[in-house]
């Protein structure tokens, strides 16, 4: 009786131990490649899927006028992995088609239930194809949605402002040491004098002048005070105005106090102090 006993034990354990490795072995499958991503529409949602340990690939080209911040939503995410205890999801999203190097990843973000992956709020420039691939801890299904963010403009396509005209803005971001959000403005003057920049932002908002379209610190020439109904006079590095006929830049930050992503809504007006 016991051999018996003994040898329906052995039986058991190796089937039990064959359907293990059939588990575990189904792995999912992904979709898209390096070199031939799957195309999302912004707006258009996309049902998708990862294998586990494995990456799936999209694209997104935005629009002529579509500079500014982008997000991805995640809805009814399921994982499943029966060896892990990470069942999540990783998002990059990266510049440069084909697998992504250190230096062409924007950002990485994960996500182990529905949520939004921000890109760290990094402005995308228009007529732009930009790259996101899906890593999956766990065999993997989901939906996603691109949409346009509450941020606008780009360092390489700023929105033209025109001079004593108010232009309705967005800004979006969160409270971070390192990420705030910013929208990109340009702005030409008619001739050389002090400019004057009125806002009606109800949160509190920070803004920088620039004489070069780079948006760089070595070109920074002016700034606000921060605060809500942002306001300030421009009068250049010198003090005696701005040049006349020069195109210059200037960039709002976002400086919400929430941990939770908020964008705020203003009319931003630019005009010569002599008008």
């Amino acid at each position: 009786m016991k051999k018996l006993f003994y040898s329906l034990l052995i039986i058991i354990l190796s089937v039990s131990c064959s359907v293990e490795m059939e588990e575990s072995d189904d792995y999912g499958t992904t979709e898209g490649s390096p070199t031939s991503p799957v195309a999302l529409t912004i707006g258009t949602a996309h049902s998708g899927k990862v294998a586990k340990w494995d990456y799936s690939y999209y694209s997104f080209t935005t629009s002529s006028t579509g500079a500014g911040t982008y997000e991805l939503a995640v809805t009814s995410l399921a994982i499943s992995d029966s060896w892990s205890s990470s069942k999540s999801i990783g998002i990059e999203a990266y510049t440069v088609q084909g697998s992504p190097n250190t230096s062409s990843v924007d950002t990485m973000e994960s996500l182990i239930a529905d949520g939004t992956a921000y890109f760290g709020y990094k402005n995308a420039n228009a007529s732009t194809t930009y790259y996101i691939r899906i890593y999956g801890y766990g065999k993997g299904t989901y939906t996603l949605t691109l949409s346009k963010g509450g941020s606008e403009g780009s360092v390489d396509k700023p929105v033209e402002l025109t001079l004593g005209t108010a232009h309705a803005g967005t800004v979006e971001g969160y409270e971070s040491y390192y990420l705030h959000g910013n929208s990109f403005y340009k702005f030409t003057t008619s001739g050389a004098d002090n400019y004057t920049l009125t806002m009606t932002n109800s949160d509190s908002l920070d803004c920088y002048l620039y004489s070069n379209s780079n948006f760089s610190s070595s070109s920074l020439i002016d700034g606000c005070t921060e605060g809500a109904n942002l306001s300030g006079t421009f009068n250049g590095s010198s003090g005696t105005g701005l040049s006349g006929s020069t195109t210059y830049y200037l960039e709002i930050e976002q400086q919400a106090t929430s941990s939770a992503p908020k964008t705020t809504t203003y009319n931003i007006t630019v005009a010569a102090e002599g008008n």
